[in-house]
């Protein structure tokens, strides 16, 4: 499956590296979506060393981007970690999304949650403002016309879901409920 094709008009180019390792692995994860997870890893390392070339601009952005060392490097550790994850990240985004199966979201789509979701859930130093945004920038840039409103809504909610789990109760004053002080 070939990454999607840019499109300028619709999206700011990321500047940032940590912007492009996202970008980068937006589009590998689109190349490793429907893989059986025993080929991910060596569907990954077959991208890398040979990546898509054409004379259209999403063939060259892409083996461009493997080029640079910083781009690449930073992607591959993302995805890498990701691919580990992958079933859990799935797990959080069907549980977020009760009315959007994964299968029935566009590719992009599902791809862009999937990175959303793994830095939400397993990289908190990353802000989850940044995350947030990152997510509707790659929606707005590879997606359709309604790919960044469905992303942010799906991100914002399950970004709500992991800070509730992650945050603990309110405790009330005098002790749980029922509680006998004794």
């Amino acid at each position: 499956m070939s990454p999607p094709a840019p499109e300028r008009a619709r999206g700011s180019e990321a500047r940032d590296p940590r912007a492009q390792a996202r970008e980068l692995a937006l589009l590998a994860l689109c190349h490793l979506d429907g893989r059986p997870a025993s080929e991910r890893v060596a569907a990954l390392e077959l991208l890398w060393s040979n990546p898509p070339r054409g004379d259209d601009e999403r063939g060259e952005g892409f083996a461009d981007a493997v080029a640079h060392a910083g781009t690449r490097g930073r992607a591959d550790a993302l995805l890498r970690a990701l691919v580990v994850e992958w079933e859990r990240i799935d797990e959080l985004l069907s549980a977020t999304s009760e009315r959007w199966r994964l299968d029935r979201m566009a590719l992009v789509d599902r791809n862009v949650l999937r990175l959303a979701a793994f830095e939400l859930a397993e990289r908190p130093d990353t802000p989850r403002g940044v995350v947030l945004a990152e997510a509707v920038r790659l929606a707005r840039r590879y997606g359709s016309e309604r790919s960044p409103s469905f992303v942010n809504g799906v991100a914002e909610a399950l970004a709500r879901r992991l800070r509730a789990q992650r945050e603990p109760s309110p405790r009330r004053p005098g002790g749980p409920k029922g509680a006998v002080d004794g």
